[in-house]
């Protein structure tokens, strides 16, 4: 393998005799493309092969035949620098390299600093918050329910798992703010229990039916 450099003027073609099979654009400094014309053997004086856009990263390689020179042109003033060789080669053509974006609205950037947290755990392949081993837990005694919703348990960006049990001796169901029976979807029966995890954190509220009243333990599994 050998690496050369070649200056070139507008318009002006420029042939390097070097034999091969295999060609590379490494860099080209002063514009963004070069034409090429590569002599093939047995081919006599023909251009074989001809490129019109050839940027740093393009490649030759020829199979069957080895190419005996190749000329150069450019519209603008340029140095290129290339490689001639019988085997194939690569560069790293990432390294040390930039990426421009033109960021269209909102300026400023908003910056937010809420991922981490229990509330907002972060998703890794093959690991997240929940991951990590719980600190504490936290025990609470009965709470008396009724038809109005009262909070079990409030709202903790560093709970990892909520529990809860109904004790009875009738139907409880657990929510959001502004729960009510008639909006019932989490029911516990006597002696049920509930694990929440993905909303852990949040605040949660129980009620029963009218006339129904149930007893509810919780438990906190703490960050």
């Amino acid at each position: 393998m050998s690496q050369y450099n070649i200056n070139l003027q507008p318009g002006v073609p420029m042939r390097q005799q070097a034999a091969g099979r295999f060609f590379m654009v490494v860099s080209i400094t002063g514009t963004d493309h070069v034409r090429l014309y590569f002599d093939v053997r047995g081919q006599g004086d023909r251009n074989d092969e001809e490129i019109l856009t050839a940027r740093p990263g393009f490649k030759l390689k020829l199979t069957s035949n080895r190419f005996d020179s190749v000329l150069f042109q450019a519209d603008a003033a340029c140095t290129v620098s290339y490689v001639i060789s019988d085997n194939e080669v690569d560069f790293d053509f990432t390294e040390g390299a930039t990426v421009e974006a033109t960021v269209i609205n909102p300026l400023p950037l908003p910056v937010s600093n809420d991922r981490g947290a229990p509330g907002n755990p972060v998703y890794v392949s093959g690991l997240t918050y929940e991951d990590a081993p719980a600190t504490a837990v936290a025990n609470a005694g009965p709470i008396v329910c009724g038809p109005a919703a009262v909070v079990v348990m409030a709202a903790n960006p560093n709970r990892k798992a909520a529990r809860f049990c109904n004790l009875g001796p009738d139907d409880v169901a657990l929510g959001g703010t502004g729960l009510t029976w008639a909006a019932r979807c989490i029911v516990l029966g006597a002696g049920d229990v509930w694990v929440e995890e993905r909303g852990a954190n949040i605040e949660w509220h129980a009620v029963t039916d009218a006339g129904a009243t149930a007893s509810v333990t919780v438990q906190e599994v703490m960050a």
